[in-house]
């Protein structure tokens, strides 16, 4: 998909100002901006320094270059088998000390350079000259970024890395350089930066178009994150981590965005005149990586089913039927098989995806979210020797298998049985241990290392509400929340804490809210429902559960958040039909998942037609939404 040149003057700087939107959008009012001062958090452009990723000193002083016509795009010009993110800055090194050691170069021969990961790392720097764009003049009149990609095996750029190379891009216009994007062979006669970067170039996807210089915005009607994320050219990943959004991101009518500025390192302020011209921004991205560890919790997503998709597009399935959404062991050999693929062998192959060879997989964006990975904490001895009848059990079932140590013919399922008990003996004696300590039972070391997800609701406390506070109350939550500002290093108690709020409950706070970044009113140890929720209190009050809304409810196809809650509670339990994961919307699939319910609870006939009563309702357990 190419992107269309929409003109290069950004809005004038003010609190009002208009910008342009979209045209898929059709949205025509104003969009109401005032620039704010943003904490030092990871929302905006991820900027390693020199002394960060252990620069040497240069030979002599750089030379000063104040502005010129734009960047240079370049990339690595040797084959590149691809690193993993905490290898980045050895590459880095590696890379200048060839330059210095071997070109005879007095540096990091580009100012800026961007790892497959995504992350800006400071070569050289703003305002200074290059040495990689072939002589003096070329070195002086474009800035050099270069691209963590090769001549051969890894040449293609990440999703990670086009948003990397764009906010270098907008770093260098905040500091000089004009609105030219070029790769390195416009200027010399070279195949730098390579056919797939050279692309990007080319077809403007590089450019980081107009850049604002961060603000808030008022949510309108019809507004979505996309549809904001495209009007001020941020990418929806920063509006998401700065305004602390969860999934699914659907925003309020008079809700209040902090819109981050691109091309802004953290903790650094927009320069002076900071700005620039650009076009629509880059196509919608790929699926993010989740995390190795979601993949070991053997997820059910529709991202695991794309993700199959990909391999056996990339010639690497070994499929014989699906892919599918659950995680199988299956899923892993394929995986293996790209990885080897790509060059890796060993440990570094062992089928787990990591973050370069996912962003390298370029898995489509289906727009789904992978969640959070939670673990269920130990249940106790006692409580498999009581034979239980659980969800957690088929959890752990599973991820026996994705062990290796499943020895089930059929299952895993909730009941625990000897087949439970012999596997996760398999699981003791993978870990090493022999005898008494590989007898099968579980014990709190192995089952914390095995890293079961968690299946049960997560039980924190709610928010009370900001008069509970003022209302110096006295609760066991108040002690529970003490408890855990002392955990996070913000707990100013000399004795306690209690359950009586107290002044230094309020100097506690206030301590957690300026270690998430807030300052000023907005850090007055008054507990609001966004710090409240990240400070994640245990419950105190006993859980609460949706009450069954009748029978008639579920057949008009509600479209509600109890439905999706429902789903999640009925793929806890085993009993999903579901293609794609539970969504709000009422739909057949919900009523085939309710239907297994029915039927693993012993119901037959008209008794499991797939429609809610409350008897099955109540045993199913919904928490409240």
């Amino acid at each position: 998909m190419r992107r269309v040149p929409r003109g290069s003057t950004p809005p004038p700087a003010g609190p009002s100002r208009s910008a342009p939107h979209p045209p898929h959008f059709g949205l025509l009012r104003p969009l109401r901006l005032a620039h704010v001062t943003f904490p030092d958090r990871g929302d905006r452009m991820r900027f390693v320094t020199r002394a960060q990723w252990g620069a040497r000193q240069p030979d002599n002083g750089h030379s000063p270059v104040a502005s010129n016509k734009g960047v240079k795009v370049h990339y690595l010009g040797s084959l590149f088998v691809g690193i993993e993110h905490h290898q980045c800055a050895q590459k880095m090194r590696t890379v200048q000390n060839q330059h210095m050691d071997g070109n005879g170069w007095a540096d990091f021969g580009y100012n800026l350079a961007v790892c497959q990961h995504g992350y800006v790392f400071e070569g050289r720097g703003k305002n200074t000259q290059n040495s990689a764009n072939g002589n003096t003049t070329l070195n002086r009149d474009h800035f050099a970024v270069l691209g963590f990609v090769g001549s051969s095996l890894v040449t293609q750029p990440s999703s990670s890395m086009i948003t990397g190379i764009q906010d270098a891009i907008a770093y260098l216009r905040r500091h000089g350089a004009g609105s030219e994007v070029r790769g390195h062979r416009d200027g010399y006669s070279t195949a730098c930066p390579g056919g797939p970067l050279y692309a990007l170039v080319q077809d403007g996807t590089l450019d980081p178009g107009t850049l604002y210089n961060g603000g808030t915005y008022t949510v309108q009607v019809n507004d979505t994150l996309d549809a904001v994320s495209l009007q001020f050219n941020v990418p929806k990943t920063y509006i998401i981590a700065v305004n602390d959004l969860t999934a699914p991101y659907n925003l309020t009518v008079g809700q209040s965005l902090k819109i981050p500025a691109r091309g802004v390192p953290l903790g650094a302020g927009v320069p002076e005149g900071g700005g620039g011209g650009g076009e629509t921004p880059p196509p919608s991205g790929r699926v993010p990586f989740p995390g190795t560890e979601w993949f070991k919790a053997s997820p059910y997503s529709p991202i695991v089913t794309a993700m199959g998709t990909r391999l056996v597009a990339e010639g690497c399935g070994l499929y014989t039927t699906g892919p599918g959404p659950q995680w199988t062991e299956t899923d892993r050999l394929s995986y293996q098989k790209w990885q080897q693929k790509l060059g890796y062998t060993g440990a570094d192959a062992d089928g787990w995806p990591g973050r370069t060879t996912w962003d390298l997989l370029t898995i489509p964006d289906i727009g789904v979210t992978p969640e959070p990975v939670d673990y269920e904490p130990f249940p106790g001895a006692a409580w498999f020797t009581a034979n239980p009848n659980s969800p957690i059990v088929t959890a752990m079932g599973k991820r026996l298998v994705a062990e290796g140590c499943g020895l089930y013919t059929t299952g895993p399922g909730p009941q625990w049985t000897e087949t439970d008990r012999l596997s996760y003996q398999k699981w003791q004696q993978k870990l090493g241990y022999t005898g008494s300590a590989a007898d099968g039972w579980p014990g709190e070391t192995t089952w914390n290392r095995l890293r079961v997800p968690k299946v049960t609701p997560v039980d924190f406390e709610p928010f009370p509400g900001a008069a509970w506070f003022t209302a110096n109350p006295n609760s066991p939550i108040v002690t529970a929340m003490g408890t855990r500002l002392v955990a996070e290093g913000c707990g100013l108690y000399t004795t306690g804490p209690g359950p009586q709020w107290t002044e230094t409950d309020r100097l506690s706070y206030q301590k957690w809210q300026q270690k998430l970044g807030y300052t000023g009113s907005a850090a007055d140890g008054w507990p609001g429902e966004t710090t409240w929720n990240r400070l994640r209190v245990p419950r105190q009050t006993a859980l609460q559960y949706e009450p069954f809304p009748g029978a008639a409810w579920f057949k008009t196809l509600p479209h509600s958040p109890v439905v999706t809650a429902m789903g999640r509670r009925l793929i806890a339990e085993g009993c999903s039909e579901y293609e794609l994961g539970a969504g709000p919307q009422w739909t057949e699939s919900d009523r085939l998942s309710y239907q297994r319910w029915q039927q693993k609870l012993g119901h037959t006939g008209a008794a499991a037609d797939g429609w809610p009563g409350p008897t099955t309702w109540t045993q199913l357990m919904v928490p409240r939404s």
